[in-house]
């Protein structure tokens, strides 16, 4: 035996994994102190939600409630994105209106901040609900009015449907707006199905489907991703490795006739059926329904004069995009508000084109491809107000007092 061995003899087996064990403890505990430490500096980590969304059982998601952001974001006890508590039960001689749709209508920072960070989050403040609400309540002074945002990110027309039922109903509404089009209105792909072609599921197709051994990493990583902060941090930033080293497809060009043809057919038994069921729903139910399709940054070329953030945003839109998008996109809105603004008539509800709400402002308005502004929002805010305002007229709780 050496003498090293003789003044230092190994270690007992368990006091090595002990010893182990206490070093990746305390290591986890680092990792874990450091990671809550920077998203409370740089993300807005309240302490308590890690993650935005919770899971919901008919609509795949719902903002996650009581959520904060301490940039300006709030989710209310209802998962909506309101300062306060919405009563069930409809406050006397109150106005309620509800803003659904997707992210547009719930006011997500800007997704390109290589571009542009300034934009990152928005304020609850400097939604189009807040704007909206404040612009009623001067239009009609002496009534209480509600705009209450319901809209959920990356949902399509068919959840818009769903929630109305499963809740939004309950809350005895007199108004809804559904904000759509970026999200589900455009696809011309012939075998698109609005229920089974939504990829936001897969989590809880892998973690409920078959029980596999992916299945188990799959929902323990999911699990471990919406309770730790170092593996919410590490998780998005894998997400964001895989994106840089993913091959991009091939891009082959729009042929714009052939998508065409299959918009024609794709839409009509998608997302205006969606809406067609949600107006008949709203009229039966003695609810004042307004469909609205959204401004998209790139329908603007020759409508509105751009910054020169604006113009890099739109380049970037284009050339990230397949060859020929804008000139699909152009054609492809022409059509999809046509079929809007008929199918509003036959079912006795109102629809809003906000495509060139924009037209001839010099202001940045986008934040990227679809998110807008504070001033974006307010501008649409406006144009909504000046639509609806009619509309409210059929309600004893909304009209302009006498």
């Amino acid at each position: 035996m050496s003498s090293v061995d003789a003044t230092h003899p190994a270690l007992p087996r368990w006091k090595r994994l002990l010893f182990t064990g206490v070093f990746l403890l305390l290591l986890a505990c680092i990792l874990e102190g450091g990671a809550r430490l920077y998203l409370r500096m740089f993300r807005g980590y309240d302490g308590r939600h890690l993650y935005q969304y919770a899971f919901d059982p008919y609509k795949n998601i719902l903002p996650t409630p009581n959520y904060v952001d301490t940039r300006g974001i709030r989710h209310n006890a209802q998962g909506f994105r309101h300062d306060t508590d919405v009563p069930r039960e409809k406050p006397a001689e109150t106005c309620r209106i509800f803003l659904m749709g997707g992210s547009t209508a719930y006011g997500l920072g800007g997704l390109w901040p290589h571009l542009q960070r300034e934009f990152e989050v928005l304020d609850n403040s400097q939604t189009i609900d807040t704007y909206l609400e404040r612009d009623l309540r001067d239009a009609l002074p002496g009534r209480k009015i509600e705009v209450i945002n319901a809209a959920i990110t990356s949902t399509w027309t068919h959840h818009s449907l769903i929630y109305l039922n499963q809740s939004i109903l309950g809350y005895s509404p007199d108004m809804v707006l559904f904000l759509d089009g970026f999200n589900d209105a455009y696809f011309y792909n012939e075998d698109h199905d609005q229920f089974g072609s939504y990829s936001y599921s897969l989590p809880s197709r892998v973690i409920l489907g078959e029980p596999t051994f992916t299945a188990l990493v799959y929902a323990n990583g999911w699990w471990l991703f919406r309770r730790s902060a170092f593996a919410n941090l590490a998780g998005r930033g894998l997400r964001f490795v895989k994106l840089l080293v993913t091959p991009r497809k091939e891009r082959k060009p729009i042929d714009v006739d052939q998508a065409l043809a299959g918009l024609y057919s794709v839409f009509p038994r998608n997302a205006l059926k969606m809406h067609r069921r949600m107006a008949l729903i709203l009229k039966d139910e003695g609810v004042t329904p307004v469909f609205m399709l959204q401004p998209m940054l790139v329908l603007e070329r020759g409508h509105k004069p751009m910054s020169e953030m604006e113009q890099k945003l739109f380049d970037f839109n284009v050339s990230s995009y397949l060859p020929n998008y804008e000139a699909y996109s152009g054609a492809a809105r022409d059509f999809v508000a046509r079929e809007e603004a008929r199918n509003a008539r036959e079912t006795g509800a109102s629809f809003l084109d906000l495509t060139t709400v924009f037209a001839g402002r010099p202001q940045q308005m986008y934040t990227d491809y679809a998110h807008l502004t504070p001033l974006g929002n307010e501008l649409v805010a406006a144009r909504i107000r000046d639509q609806i305002l009619p509309l409210l007229a059929e309600h004893a709780n909304c009209a302009s007092p006498r």
